[in-house]
């Protein structure tokens, strides 16, 4: 049996009592044993995921002078483009002798909006609250890629009521925590692979998330793995699915009832190697000023509370400054 099972949430998005408690039962199930499901029913139309993915692709393909216009100008501003060579998600668990892994990515964030940035913006988070940089081709790229955020927004602020209902928490329990929320929208391109890699080089090193979850669009090809019982186990492939995981801090958060995973993404065998590889994460996290404290319904007798308080935006800063290669370094 997989380690990663589906779950159907069409009911609870709807507003059906019989739909959401169903599917909060699944999703804690899930989120208790491996923290990952692939979630069905999200409402999001495949054909924004797949022109969306198209559109990244053309980006990633242009001429590497023309992605580097939109590079971060240093080390510790991480919007627009990054390149090859510049990132290690093992290295954010200590593992510094990792290579870099073979992805370039894209990222947006949502503080182009003056107005929302000055409510959310705390002085000294500058990496967290910076503007976007976005390309001049392919045209229509900037567009869309808001669109998107926008959508991958609100079905994380849909879910939020199903997390709640699952560990027995009133439906609206985590509003006031991510109201400014400082979600990431990251574009992954794994380049084909045609000769020999570095010893231990993979398309993304084992890690976990660091935020509250993660909704994944991937195309159906492999390579996503977690860790599961001691071993690595492909997470399935499911047409018109998205791939849920939790984060460290929503692991914190629950006092390690829910777990989040440590996962890779693996170059995989055969005429797929050769192929390239899209995958775009939103990356839910909370306000950055959210202090995340042990959830009552999780601490019992046998599980007293194990964590203390962390303020959110501290802690993911932290380990997204973990991840990136310094250039001097290496």
């Amino acid at each position: 049996m997989s380690s990663v099972p589906t779950v159907d949430i069409s009911g609870a998005l709807a507003g059906d009592p019989g739909g959401m408690e169903a599917a909060a039962r699944a999703v804690d199930d899930a989120c208790v044993a491996s923290g990952f499901f692939v979630a069905m029913g999200h409402g999001v139309p495949s054909a924004l995921v797949d022109e969306t993915m198209d559109t990244a692709r053309q980006f990633f393909r242009l001429p590497y002078e023309e992605k580097q216009k939109v590079a971060p100008p240093d080390f510790e501003d991480y919007r627009g483009f990054l390149g090859l060579d510049t990132t290690s998600l093992a290295a954010t668990l200590g593992d510094d002798e990792t290579p870099p892994d073979l992805c370039e990515s894209f990222n947006v964030g949502r503080f182009d909006d003056l107005e929302i940035r000055a409510r959310a913006y705390v002085p000294g988070a500058e990496a967290t609250f910076c503007p976007n940089r976005w390309p001049d081709e392919p045209s229509g790229l900037r567009p869309l890629f808001e669109r998107y955020y926008a959508v991958m927004e609100r079905l994380c602020m849909q879910m939020l009521p199903i997390f709640a209902r699952a560990l027995d928490l009133p439906d609206k329990w985590f509003e006031d925590k991510v109201r400014d929320h400082t979600a990431l929208l990251l574009f992954n391109w794994y380049p084909p692979v045609a000769g020999a890699t570095r010893p231990g080089q993979l398309r993304r090193g084992a890690h976990t998330d660091y935020g509250a979850f993660t909704i994944v669009a991937a195309e159906q090809i492999p390579g996503l793995q977690i860790r599961a019982n001691g071993d690595w186990a492909d997470v399935p492939m499911v047409p018109g699915g998205f791939v849920v995981n939790l984060g460290d801090l929503m692991a914190r958060w629950t006092n390690d009832r829910w777990v989040s995973t440590l996962h890779r993404v693996v170059i995989p065998d055969g005429g797929d190697r050769g192929r390239d590889r899209m995958s775009v994460p939103f990356f839910f996290q909370p306000s950055y000023r959210a202090v995340i404290e042990t959830i009552p319904t999780t601490i019992t007798s046998e599980r007293p509370a194990r964590y203390e308080p962390v303020v959110s935006g501290e802690w993911i800063a932290a380990k997204s400054a973990s991840m990136l290669e310094d250039d001097q370094d290496s």
